[in-house]
């Protein structure tokens, strides 16, 4: 075959775009639609795919092409890279074109088998044909599967854009499981979510429920989809959708709804929840539990003083203070509401609550605020403390009413100290 003409609008479109200023390796990028890749396939469209070749020919159009023009040009390194991209982008589309000549083929090849007997049919061919284009035009990764033998049948260009695979690297479900989910526990259960998700089908009008699943990479890079997908009996269609952005905007409505807005810490909301579960952990294990309740001493005179603008800052301030005291990664910190902040402590007996307690008075006087209001001249705070050991009852409110207690005790003992629970 003469490929002249091909030959030479190939190397005009790459000296084209490698001569550009404005050109950056990050364009050559398989997994990027960049400028360069957009005018590499409108190439590829008008020099391949509207000209009707013959797809099935020895040896491989493409790789016969590229070999040609390696053979005559390019001795630039960045050409070279750049003129191998090219050839990498053809061979996937080229594979694409296959992928549809196999649809519209009479033979009775592989790809065909895998299909019910009902699709030799002229219509249902006709069908089969426009669901081949919309498969390779959708712009999320779709991947079709032989249900009964776990064969790869198609993907479409997203999904290598995205992935990385094609379907020589992952031709099975087994490889694509090894693949894709490398850690052995992730992949047992990804596995089993997905299987239940199949089960489900069957009771969903054959519709696969979505779910987020960790995928890796070709590349080594992961990616958080929701996989979804519809059972069409002798084989499904597995649809993935990028979840990262919508997981994202979860965690980030998650923390504004546990998240104090004053102080940027933990809230009431949040503190409930949380004693909760660790209730239930020290029941479990018969272990300590301990709680603080801290009160900010003459707060009110504080904001008459000095204004809520000052009184807004001193409450972020002493939050901040507080939770940069507690440091160990169990330890929890919130807002409890006012002026009140809470500190829950796991497997910390009472000596333990009254070190840290200790600790957070101190760091409370170093921020040295000044308030006229106070005996002292600068700000303080009143601690209460109470501490369960062996923990094998599950009545919260008394444990949070004995620390609130404990810490009106510490006003009436002249505030700026700390008081222990008679428990």
């Amino acid at each position: 075959m003469n490929y002249a003409y091909q030959i030479n609008e190939i190397k005009s479109l790459v000296e084209h775009y490698t001569l550009k200023s404005s050109f950056s390796p990050n364009d050559l990028s398989a997994n990027t639609n960049t400028e360069f890749k957009k005018a590499a396939y409108h190439l590829f469209y008008e020099l391949i795919k509207l000209k009707s070749l013959r797809i099935y020919q020895e040896p491989n159009h493409i790789t016969e092409l590229f070999g040609l023009i390696k053979q005559s040009s390019f001795q630039d390194r960045i050409e070279k890279k750049a003129l191998a991209h090219v050839e990498y982008w053809w061979l996937e589309w080229y594979f694409a074109l296959e992928m549809d000549e196999k649809i519209n083929t009479e033979k009775n090849n592989t790809a065909m088998s895998y299909l019910s007997q009902s699709t030799q049919h002229p219509m249902r061919k006709h069908e089969l044909s426009h669901y081949a284009k919309l498969f390779a035009a959708l712009p999320m990764p779709v991947c079709n599967v032989c249900a009964r033998t776990g064969d790869i049948l198609r993907v479409n260009q997203r999904f290598v854009d995205v992935f990385g695979y094609t379907v020589k690297d992952v031709p099975n479900l087994n490889i694509w499981w090894q693949k894709a989910y490398p850690d052995i526990k992730y992949r047992e259960f990804a596995k089993t979510l997905w299987d239940n998700s199949l089960q489900l089908a069957l009771k969903n009008n054959n519709d696969i429920p979505a779910n987020n699943y960790r995928v890796s990479c070709k590349n080594g890079s992961q990616v958080m989809m929701e996989v979804s997908g519809i059972d069409i009996g002798e084989e499904f269609l597995a649809v993935f959708k990028d979840a990262t952005e919508r997981l994202q905007a979860e965690d980030i409505l998650r923390d504004m709804a546990f998240l104090d807005a004053l102080t940027k810490i933990a809230n009431r909301r949040r503190f409930d929840e949380k004693l909760t579960h660790e209730f239930e952990r020290a029941k479990a294990y018969e272990g300590s539990l301990s709680l603080i309740i801290l009160d900010i001493d003459h707060f009110k005179e504080f904001n008459d003083l000095y204004g809520h603008v000052a009184g807004d800052t001193c409450l972020y301030d002493v939050a901040q203070k507080i939770a940069s005291t507690v440091s160990r990664p169990e330890d929890f910190v919130a807002r409890y509401g006012g002026e009140e902040f809470i500190v829950l402590l796991p497997q910390t007996d009472k000596q333990g609550a009254l070190f840290i307690a200790e600790q957070i008075q101190k760091a409370i006087e170093n921020l040295a605020i000044a308030h006229e209001g106070s005996f002292t001249g600068f700000l303080s705070v009143s601690m209460g403390i109470n501490t369960i050991d062996k923990c094998t009852a599950s009545d919260e409110l008394n444990f949070i009413k004995a620390a609130d207690s404990a810490l009106y005790y510490a006003k009436r003992q002249g505030r700026n100290c700390i008081a222990l629970s008679a428990n």
